[in-house]
């Protein structure tokens, strides 16, 4: 076997896995079933991302815990992004508001012309 230079600093794969699922705010949201969807297509994704990555042993509890985390989910009345962690020991929901993009005012900007 080969070694290579500075392979003490090569990040290891992490023995458990989580999960981080972040879903910005949508107008379609607002309607329940499309968020049911949503959330269960993004759960099918992770677990098969996990799947690539990981034991089905390590992969299983987990995707059970989101899947029943995804099911407290409100469905976003007020045009919050979700935020959805999940861990072998922890579980929470998220919810963000929307900035204040109307109270942002971008700069007026100058053209200048070049000879």
């Amino acid at each position: 076997m080969k070694d290579i230079p500075n392979q003490a600093n090569l990040p290891e794969k992490p023995t458990k896995p989580c999960i981080t699922l972040i879903i910005p705010y949508e107008e379609k949201m607002k309607n329940k079933t499309y968020l049911d969807v949503l959330l269960g297509m993004k759960a099918d994704e992770i677990e098969k991302q996990l799947l690539n990555d990981y034991p089905v042993e390590t992969v299983s509890p987990l995707i059970k815990k989101l899947r029943n985390t995804l099911k407290t989910v409100h469905y976003a009345r007020q045009g919050k992004t979700i935020g959805v962690f999940v861990s072998p020991s922890a579980e929470k929901v998220y919810y963000f508001s929307p900035s204040h993009l109307e109270d942002f005012k971008l700069p007026v900007l100058v053209k200048t012309m070049c000879d």
